[in-house]
């Protein structure tokens, strides 16, 4: 499958770099005129994974490259947040549980994996020569065709 382009963000390991991130989201899904919805979600999970990377690889500490690649292909958009800090061990995440009925006990922190695996299609973590890579997909709607 060709891809339909590729943009590719670097940013320093700064949490005000982030809002960079997002206005790349959202005109990304402007372009594709993805409906509010979605394109607010798709900016959640990808500014919530590079604040992830800053504030857990790189303990907030500027001066790291945190990396963004973003394909756009016919069927599907692909998010890749690169860094090369800490890396995750999945394993040592806690399950993020709480009762839905009871929103003042809703936890303030652990939301960031549950958002990410319940709004994306696929989210793979590996670790490759010391660089970390979480991957996000999300499918698009095949266009309408007219009779």
């Amino acid at each position: 499958m060709k891809s339909a382009g590729m943009i590719r963000l670097v940013l320093d390991s700064r949490l005000e770099n982030v809002v960079l991130v997002g206005g790349a989201i959202r005109g990304i899904a402007d372009t594709l005129s993805m409906d509010g919805t979605t394109r607010y979600l798709l900016e959640l999970c990808v500014v919530e994974a590079v604040n992830n990377a800053i504030k857990h690889a790189y303990h907030t500490e500027a001066g790291h490259l945190v990396e963004v690649e973003i394909r756009c292909d016919p069927d599907r958009l692909t998010f890749k947040i690169c860094d090369t800090g800490e890396s995750l061990i999945p394993a040592a995440v806690a399950p993020f549980c709480f009762n839905p009925l009871n929103v003042e006990a809703l936890p303030e922190r652990g939301m960031g994996i549950f958002i990410l695996n319940n709004v994306m299609d696929e989210v793979r973590y590996e670790t490759i020569s010391g660089r970390n890579i979480l991957t996000l997909v999300k499918y698009l709607k095949p266009p309408e065709t007219h009779a």
